[in-house]
């Protein structure tokens, strides 16, 4: 006769989870604070020599020449 097998099972795991209520001028806020942090990361790390600027930068503007 072959030996029984035993198995083991791990207790579930069990999450908690807070709920915090939130009104709609701290929501607001949480957005704008988002979006600023947001544009100002872009704005650190915007090259202004990248492959999609197609401007010189020399503040030189082209003139067409006379017809």
């Amino acid at each position: 006769m072959a030996p029984k097998r035993i198995t083991k099972s791990t207790p579930a795991t069990i999450i908690t989870t807070t709920t915090t209520h939130v009104n709609n001028a701290q929501l607001k806020a949480l957005i704008d604070q988002g979006v600023f942090d947001v544009l100002a990361a872009r704005d650190a790390n915007r090259s202004r020599n990248d492959e999609d600027s197609h401007d010189s930068r020399t503040g030189v503007r082209r003139q067409a020449p006379p017809a």
